[in-house]
This record gives structure tokens, C-alpha cells and sequence, in this order.
């Protein structure tokens, strides 16, 4: 099957700042500029076209299926921006959460789609108690960015699922109570996050602003023997369902589709929002998407996709 060539659409990365940080020690960060204040995209207001099904922290980070550190981002589908994951090697800080938390606030996602609107902190600490209760202390500075309301809220979010998925990867949560993150800036309740968000008491996570769609892997920019490369994801459910397709890349645009698809949610022995297929791929590089459908026309919603590369032999 052939269509007419379509562009991965890519979005400015903001520019990545260094942190230096680990529990109980304090470091000191060079000045930082406070750009002007960003907003959210114009009709993010509008009503999601699904929910994706509410899941605890554990249910999307399986224990000991991952020796990297999973952290959340940020990315803009369908006039909204919802949270992303990304497995890292990021350097250890000693305890897990905090070591996805630092690479959280330090760098930028592999993805070029995604994004972080956090500023480095000169002092981090997390501890965790026995009803999966993480506390994350962290310096004012990392609240040093301007936003708006809706962007302040996912930002927090992004906080409260970084810290939770580490600490559900690396088995720390005990018992049947949900994970929560209770936030302190500088030792204390009460922050205003961002100029938005009361930092008060324990925060769970937000399903509403998770992704529709979401693919787990393969990895962007990630490197596969040639064969078949297998797509596992997550997703919720579409009235028109979910689809997929491979793109050859070409000239390092997206190109002709080389195979395509539906997709079925919870097949086999698969969680009910989850999906996993595998596509026959030869040497080079391909786009691989995933999308939802609104049953009314072909309009592709929330559309994740990773470029990756195929190896001969």
C-alpha cells in the first residue's frame, strides 16, 4: 500500500539545564533566565475526545521489566498536551525516584515531540513511606518558569508520575494504596506551583492526562536487527478504533507506507488498554505511528510516533 508522503512533525526542544542534585546534599546552579510566560495550545480547553481508563502507577511500570529509569514529558496532540514516558539511562543518584526526578528536571526527551517546562534545582530529597506516600522536597528554583494554569497543572502531574513510576519500577510500593507525591518547596507545604497549582497534601495521578495513545516501544531514535520488530503500547477506546502504519523514511522525511493496520485493544493475555503486533521491517528507517479514530471521518487523533532504525543482517 502507497500514500502520499506526510512529514514527522517535530517540535521545538527547550533548551536543556543542567541540575545538580542528590538526597540531603545541596549544590549551587549557575543563574537562570525566566522566559516569557507560555500558555497552553488555543482550544486546549476543549473536551478530550476519550479518557484514557484510570491505572495506577503500577500498572504501567511492571516491576524488573526495565533496568532504566522511566520518566514523564509533556507533548501537544488534538489542541491538548498530555504526559508521555520515556525509559533513560540516566546517571544514578543513589535511590531510583531520585534519579528519574533529576532527569526530569535536567534534560529535554529523546522524542522531539515531547517536552519539559521544569528549571534545575539546586536541592532535591524524596522518601517514601509504608502507605506509598512520596515526599519530593525541592528547591524553589525549579519552579522558575512562567505558564499558564493548564500548563502548570500537567507540569505538576509530570512530577507526580515520574516519581510514582520510579518508585513503582523498582518495587518500592507496597500493599493495595495508591502511590501518591506529596510536594515540598524548600521544607514546606503550601507552594504555589508555577503561580498556579497549592502544593498541598498528597497528589495521585491524573488519568484524564495521560495519553490517548501511547506508544511503549519501540524506542525513538532506537536501533533494530532487521525482521520483525515488535509495537507494544497503550490506548484507550476510540469510537472508529486505533490504527497504525510504517513509513519508509526518505531523505529524512516520512514516505511511502510499507504496512499498516488496525489495532486490538487487550488481545490475549494483554492488560484491556494495551497493544502489542509485529511488523516485518528490512534495512533502514521508518516511522512507526499509532493513532485513534473518531468513527466520523479519518482525522488521526492523538497520533504518537517514533523514528527508528533498522539494521541488515
Amino acid at each position: 500500500m502507497t500514500a502520499a508522503p506526510h512529514s514527522r512533525r517535530t517540535r521545538p526542544r527547550l533548551a536543556a539545564v543542567a541540575l545538580v542534585v542528590c538526597l540531603g546534599a545541596v549544590s549551587a546552579c549557575a543563574g537562570l533566565s525566566t522566559p516569557s510566560t507560555t500558555t497552553m495550545p488555543q482550544g486546549a480547553t476543549a473536551a478530550n475526545p476519550v479518557v484514557p481508563p484510570k491505572s495506577d502507577a503500577a500498572d504501567l511500570e511492571k516491576l524488573s521489566t526495565h533496568r532504566s529509569a522511566p520518566v514523564y514529558w509533556l507533548g501537544e496532540r488534538d489542541a491538548t498536551v498530555y504526559l508521555y514516558r520515556e525509559y533513560v539511562e540516566a546517571e544514578d543518584q543513589g535511590d531510583p525516584i531520585t534519579t528519574s526526578i533529576k532527569h526530569m528536571l535536567e534534560h529535554q526527551p529523546t522524542d522531539p515531540d515531547y517536552f519539559s517546562l521544569w528549571s534545575p534545582a539546586s536541592r532535591i530529597g524524596t522518601s517514601i513511606d509504608g502507605d506509598n506516600v512520596i515526599t519530593v522536597d525541592l528547591s524553589a528554583d525549579a519552579f522558575a518558569r512562567q505558564m499558564d494554569a493548564g500548563l502548570a497543572e500537567r507540569a505538576v502531574q509530570q512530577l507526580v508520575y515520574t516519581a510514582t513510576g520510579a518508585a513503582a519500577n523498582a518495587g518500592l510500593l507496597t500493599g493495595s494504596a495508591p502511590a501518591r507525591v506529596a510536594v515540598l518547596v524548600d521544607g514546606r507545604p503550601g507552594y504555589e506551583a508555577f503561580g498556579h497549582v497549592r502544593l498541598d497534601g498528597a497528589t495521585e495521578r491524573d488519568s484524564s492526562l495521560r495519553a490517548p495513545v501511547w506508544i511503549i516501544e519501540p524506542h525513538h531514535g532506537g536501533a533494530y536487527a532487521a525482521g520483525d520488530v515488535a509495537v507494544r503500547g497503550a490506548g484507550a477506546a476510540f469510537p472508529g478504533g486505533i490504527r497504525w502504519e510504517v513509513r519508509q523514511v526518505q531523505d529524512g522525511e516520512s514516505g511511502d507506507v510499507v504496512s499498516d493496520g488496525r489495532i486490538t485493544l487487550g488481545a490475549g493475555d494483554l492488560p484491556a488498554d494495551e497493544f502489542e503486533f509485529a511488523v516485518g521491517l528490512g534495512e533502514g528507517d521508518y516511522d512507526v505511528s499509532v493513532w485513534g479514530q473518531n468513527g466520523v471521518d479519518t482525522t488521526r487523533l492523538s497520533e504518537d510516533t517514533k523514528r527508528i532504525t533498522v539494521a541488515g543482517g
